[in-house]
């Protein structure tokens, strides 16, 4: 068939009959009679109103000598190639025009397209054409082909193939994909305020424009290089230009909604409330005040390598935390603070994997800060020699590990030890 709404792709071969065996024998005779006669009228010369009765009937009686016989008679016997057309556009309408459901067209388009773009897709990995036992391909391909260029090949041709599906069905193919094959359709999700259409446009331009960023950020891990200022300023102009087409295809309210979900700042705030239950009217404060200061302090604009700017920054931080501890109050802020410590999730991943109370968790942390608040009334302790400070330290060590060991059991202290390394536990 020929993509005519999809010039990328130019001339399509004729689909293939065999996608749809399955479909056409679910269809009991009656249907196949019925959809015979309708493809008969709809694409070729019309018929006589009277045979609509036997295709319906879809039986004729034939009287004979003995026992009588029924003769099952087909009439205007249906055949897929009646459908196929160059053009998938007049493909899909005939479908359409013999009942076919929507969900059962798109499977079949989308399943011809991945077939016939399947080959770009397998040519990305230089596999050899002719493997024999003997050959070491997986090292081959391990050591001698760079997957990078590969990888932008294909999110070029599923750029594509998802530019051609919306144009032909109005359907995201990814939102089909993950829902077909049960798993969770991130942006989906956050975007379920926008239309359909909407937002496939806005999950396209996402994805386009983190390919960039992708692409530049593995070049520095490549080269083991921090970013340059270059570099940051490729940066800055990606995020620009992402901020602006975004902005283009959406409302004003849409666009705070969008903020609201996927902005840097709104993950920043997100990141830091883990564990504490926050309330929309508090993430909404921290959300403003982590907005302005990002507007001042550029992610992609502030070198931190130069020490002047780095101590401003700092003095900057200090001062969005005072906001922050006076909008949440006393209580609320201990929260806060609690939930950006590694340390308190680690506790909770120990307790998870453990399979104990999510309040133990939270037990362990009071543990953590009395244990530190201790430390550090020997640490400063005029009175204390350093041999006495160091037998202080160690009997609070030891006696930090029995409780623990209480609150996880032997196996959970272990585990916990093992695998976040605690290191306010040692010292």
């Amino acid at each position: 068939m020929l993509l005519v709404a999809t010039p990328p792709f130019g001339k399509i071969r004729r689909m293939r009959i065999s996608t749809f065996t399955t479909f056409l024998l679910t269809l009991n005779l009656g249907l196949v009679v019925v959809v015979g006669y309708l493809i008969q009228t709809r694409l070729h010369s019309p018929t006589d109103a009277r045979n609509l009765s036997m295709a319906a009937s879809n039986v004729v009686l034939k009287a004979a000598r003995g026992p009588k016989v029924v003769t099952v008679v087909r009439t205007n016997e249906f055949n897929w190639r009646q459908l196929e057309s160059e053009d998938y556009r007049t493909y899909i309408e005939r479908l359409r025009a013999i009942g076919c459901p929507e969900p059962t067209i798109r499977d079949i388009v989308i399943a011809d397209i991945d077939q016939l773009m399947a080959p770009r897709l397998q040519a990305t990995v230089p596999r050899r054409p002719g493997l024999q036992f003997w050959h070491p391909e997986e090292e081959e391909l391990w050591n001698d082909f760079d997957p990078r260029e590969g990888l932008q090949q294909q999110r070029q041709i599923d750029f594509e193939k998802r530019e051609v599906i919306e144009g032909l069905l109005g359907v995201d193919l990814v939102a089909e994909r993950t829902k077909s094959l049960g798993q969770e359709d991130y942006y989906g999700r956050r975007l379920g305020f926008l239309p359909d259409k909407t937002r496939s446009q806005v999950r396209t331009l996402i994805e386009k424009y983190q390919a960039e960023e992708l692409a530049l950020r593995e070049k520095a891990i490549e080269e083991g290089e921090p970013l340059t200022a270059q570099d940051h300023t490729e940066l800055q102009r990606i995020h620009q230009e992402r901020q602006e087409a975004i902005a283009k295809v959406l409302t004003p309210e849409e666009q705070e909604q969008f903020d609201l979900w996927l902005s840097a700042s709104a993950n920043t705030v997100r990141h830091a409330v883990y564990g504490m239950e926050v309330t929309k009217g508090e993430f909404l404060s921290l959300y403003k005040l982590q907005e302005s200061f990002d507007t001042t302090w550029n992610p992609d604009a502030v070198d931190l390598t130069d020490n002047a700017t780095r101590e401003k920054w700092e003095q900057a931080k200090r001062e969005l935390d005072a906001q922050i501890r006076q909008q949440l109050g006393e209580q609320r802020y201990a929260d806060y603070t609690r939930a950006q410590d590694p340390d308190f999730r680690q506790f909770n991943l120990a307790v998870t994997r453990l399979k104990l109370p999510r309040q133990v968790a939270t037990d362990l942390y009071e543990v953590k800060r009395v244990v530190l608040e201790q430390r550090a009334n020997v640490e400063t302790n005029p009175a204390l020699t350093p041999e006495q400070k160091a037998d202080a330290f160690k009997a609070l060590s030891d006696e930090t590990g029995k409780i623990l060991k209480e609150m996880l059991g032997e196996k959970g202290f272990n585990y916990y030890t093992r695998h976040a390394q605690p290191q306010w536990l040692s010292k």
